[in-house]
């Protein structure tokens, strides 16, 4: 876990970090647009691989929407086009053409008039969908890779559709255990929230959003939207039920994509570079034979012999000491979580050194290194886990007072829900309100004394 007060520092290091580990290359010339270099979309693609895994298995279907939609059809829902319609970048072609066009911000727009014309009858439910897409917003602030960039992806966005609230409120507690699985094998503890009415979706009955540390501030890292009927409304998404009535949807949505990524780098990346969990890892072992020819058949055995997978390990030989520390600085800048060196003496002895990303190391037999890999890798997943839980709870501190709050990373306050009093903490504190504890708990609000709930505040990205 790095922190660095100076803000420009952080970002200096997250830079270099990034491209070190060979993640991305930013020299793109368009603000918040880079290029994905062939490592870092690999370790994209494990990610991606987690969730497509977890919706086939819940049988979520994928499925694609066009990148380009009609602004007829963002207008159906004037509220949710009025957040967006000035990040929007307009599609022009060379000649006049009968409809204004915009890249997708998000899906709803394009995956919406379609939902209306598909669903008919109660036995069309529940309809339940992704998609794994780029999004663009023209972002106006300042621009950080994999945190706030103009083209968002890969990125999936689960939306669906149900008979009744309570249907739809089940669908939320399957995206939110289907969340805690990816950050899972991320090895990353979050914080969930309720985001407060204000911060939801216009005409949504409520969300629940996932935080992760990024130096001294947190970041929005997922959320799982109950939208209520307010888009069905919108966008005349109805059903028969089956006492033949008309009846609008109840509907969901839930998404994340490259912000996993940013929490991989944030919560556990060190001065030396990435640190990737074994899970994800798409670079699990890096084989490094010193002085030893290469396609060794004994070295070639053992590799068939580690129980890893063998597009998961990386070979390498050197020859002299510069050419070593170049092949050992480069597997720890990219974050492989173990390197294993072999010289000639490890060679006769049929022996290893097994050099974990977290700086320990063992002696193994080619014997039992299968054995002592598997186990260092649960080791290695469950101590990257368990530091981020710690590091979380070490920030998060119950205040009584503004004074208190101040000081505090995350503080744990009471707010009434008034926005006056949430303009004041904010005002007093420089934090946001982030949201409300999961389980609602009251608490006498900070300011001005009534009963409110127990709250999260801090400063966000």
């Amino acid at each position: 876990m790095i922190i660095k007060k100076n803000e420009v520092e952080y970002s200096k290091w997250w830079n270099q970090l990034i491209q070190d580990g060979n993640l991305v290359d930013i020299r793109y010339n368009i603000k918040g647009f880079f290029v994905w270099m062939p490592y870092g979309f690999s370790v994209m693609k494990k990610i991606k691989q987690i969730w497509d895994d977890l919706f086939k298995e819940q049988q979520i279907s994928e499925m694609y929407f066009p990148l380009l939609v009609p602004e007829e059809y963002a207008m159906k829902n004037s509220s949710w086009w009025s957040s967006f319609k000035e990040q929007a970048f307009y599609a022009l072609g060379y000649f006049d053409t009968e409809k204004k066009l915009f890249l997708r911000p998000t899906g709803e727009p394009a995956m919406y008039p379609m939902f209306s014309t598909w669903i008919r009858s109660y036995r069309d439910l529940p309809f339940r969908i992704y998609e794994t897409v780029s999004a663009f917003r023209n972002e106006t602030k300042s621009t950080k890779v994999f945190v706030r960039d103009v083209e968002l992806g890969p990125w999936y966005e689960i939306h669906t559709c149900h008979a009744t609230r309570e249907e739809a409120e089940k669908e939320i507690e399957l995206a939110i255990k289907m969340n805690e699985k990816i950050f899972e094998d991320l090895a990353i503890y979050p914080l969930k929230v309720r985001k407060p009415k204000v911060d939801c979706f216009p005409g949504s009955a409520g969300a629940v959003e996932f935080y992760t540390l990024m130096n001294d501030k947190v970041v929005e890292n997922g959320s799982c939207n109950n939208l209520g009927q307010a888009y069905a409304k919108a966008f005349d998404i109805q059903f028969i039920d089956s006492d033949q009535q008309k009846k609008l949807v109840w509907q969901t949505c839930t998404g994340n994509g490259e912000r996993f990524l940013s929490s991989i780098i944030s919560n556990h990346g060190d001065e030396k570079g990435l640190i990737i969990p074994p899970n994800i890892a798409p670079i699990k072992v890096s084989i490094l034979g010193i002085k030893i020819a290469q396609g060794n058949p004994e070295i070639e055995q053992l590799i068939k012999n580690l129980g890893v997978e063998r597009d998961r390990i990386q070979t390498a030989y050197a020859e002299d000491v510069t050419s070593i520390g170049e092949i050992r600085y480069k597997t720890e800048r990219m974050g492989v979580p173990l390197r294993i060196e072999i010289g000639p003496k490890e060679l006769a002895s049929k022996s290893c050194t097994l050099c974990w990303r977290d700086g320990t190391k063992e002696k193994s037999t080619f014997e039992v290194v299968a054995e002592h890999i598997k186990t260092g890798f649960n080791k290695m997943q469950n101590k990257l886990y368990i530091e981020t839980k710690k590091e979380l709870e070490n920030r998060l501190h119950k205040c009584d007072t503004i004074e208190e709050a101040k000081k505090a990373m995350i503080a744990e306050i009471g707010w009434c829900g008034k926005e006056e009093c949430a303009n004041w903490i904010k005002h007093d504190t420089g934090k946001d309100i982030i949201g409300m504890v999961l389980v609602k708990k009251e608490k006498k609000c900070i300011r001005c004394g009534e009963t409110g709930e127990t709250t999260y505040v801090s400063e966000s990205y």
